[in-house]
């Protein structure tokens, strides 16, 4: 069925644009919401991700649903990068990042799903950013580097400080 689908939309098939947004929305939603701040903006990314997506799907060579979903993803957080590097400033951090700490969202004792979202979008921006990144995008300090235009040390230091803000908001909470 996707192979049929991405062929319509290889031929600019409206109905097939339709089907195609309303089965990939919701994902390409909550992934945008959790690098950006509201609701808003996150429509708008999405909107701006699915007009990239159609515009370049003729180069798209399917080769199974992992790789459809990897390539809007990376359209996605691409788009979500660009809109970020406009409104906020990633700065050069110099500072000895602490030890490596597990990520609250992806050890055994982990909260619930839910929870860890809410809990991210607690995080200002710019340690939202590179935590999403790294903790739940598998990308490196290295390819974080390159996309915010900071080097592997600043992008160390921004997951340490969301980590310690996350542990701290938790510890305060008494959670």
């Amino acid at each position: 069925m996707t192979e049929k689908l991405l062929e319509k939309l290889k031929m600019n098939d409206r109905k097939a644009q339709q089907e195609f947004y309303n089965r990939f929305s919701v994902m390409m939603f909550r992934l945008v919401y959790r690098y950006v701040s509201n609701e808003q903006d996150a429509g708008s990314i999405v909107n701006l991700s699915f007009f990239r997506i159609f515009s370049h799907i003729s180069g798209f060579e399917y080769s199974g649903e992992n790789a459809l979903y990897a390539w809007i993803k990376k359209i996605a957080v691409n788009e979500s990068l660009m809109f970020l590097r406009r409104k906020v400033s990633f700065c050069e951090l110099d500072d000895e990042p602490e030890g490596d700490t597990p990520d609250i969202c992806t050890n055994e004792n982990a909260l619930d799903a839910e929870d860890c979202y809410r809990l991210i979008r607690k995080l200002p921006e710019d340690l939202r950013s590179v935590f999403n990144l790294h903790a739940i995008d598998g990308f490196s300090h290295k390819e974080i580097a390159l996309q915010l235009g900071i080097k592997e040390s600043s992008s160390r230091v921004y997951l340490t400080r969301a980590r310690k803000f996350l542990r701290d908001y938790l510890n305060q909470k008494s959670i």
